[in-house]
């Protein structure tokens, strides 16, 4: 039996049969539909650091999967075939819905996306590195900044800390997990002063 040939429904009477290549076929003939369907919820969304990647998508599809299969393949079982395209609303709904979900928890309380700023788009400003002159024009950029954040942020209490904090992330690409356990601050508050000190060179010191 070639299932590349089977009907929809009849590739999910096979299913609900567990026949377990009609499964595989079903999930490669509506790959490319759930993975479209994932990331236009997620462009609609319009939240900056939200992007489709290949990655997030991939765990998007994987989650809408689940969610149909879930419970004893019950979406499947309790579909009811009014047209023909039946299966492909339902595929579409539940892609939707996971991704919904996904954003709703990004935009928790707990980590709240429309609050943070890329680390890596904020490094731009500096030099690559990679050879001498170009380590030596990153060296002599930094120092500048570095002098440039002192005198801007002076009268704040955590200056000290907070300029040694951007030096290493930006001039030695120390980790924000590792600063985080150095400076003994949670993880989020390291990311958030290294995006508060990037804007703060860029509108003062470049």
């Amino acid at each position: 039996m070639n299932r590349q040939e089977l009907s929809d429904r009849k590739l999910v009477e096979l299913c609900l049969e567990y026949d377990e290549d009609a499964v595989a076929e079903l999930m490669r003939r509506y790959k490319r539909m759930i993975a479209r369907t994932a990331a236009k919820t997620l462009s609609a969304a319009n939240l900056p650091g939200l992007r489709p990647t290949i990655p997030l998508l991939e765990d998007l599809s994987q989650d809408t999967w689940t969610r149909i299969m879930a419970d004893d393949r019950r979406a499947l079982r309790e579909l009811e075939w009014l047209h023909e395209g039946a299966l492909r609303g339902l595929l579409q709904k539940t892609a939707t819905t996971a991704t919904q979900d996904h954003i709703r928890k990004l935009l928790s309380n707990k980590r709240d996306i429309t609050k943070e700023e890329s680390l890596t788009d904020i490094g731009m400003f500096l030099p690559e590195r990679g050879n001498p002159a170009a380590n030596t024009e990153h060296k002599i950029l930094l120092d500048e900044l570095t002098k440039c954040l002192v005198n801007v942020i002076r009268a704040e209490a955590d200056w000290v800390r907070d300029v040694a904090i951007f030096r290493l992330f930006f001039g030695y690409r120390i980790t924000a997990s590792d600063l985080a356990r150095i400076y003994q601050m949670n993880l989020r508050k390291v990311e958030n002063t290294l995006a508060r000190l990037a804007r703060l060179a860029k509108a003062h010191c470049l």
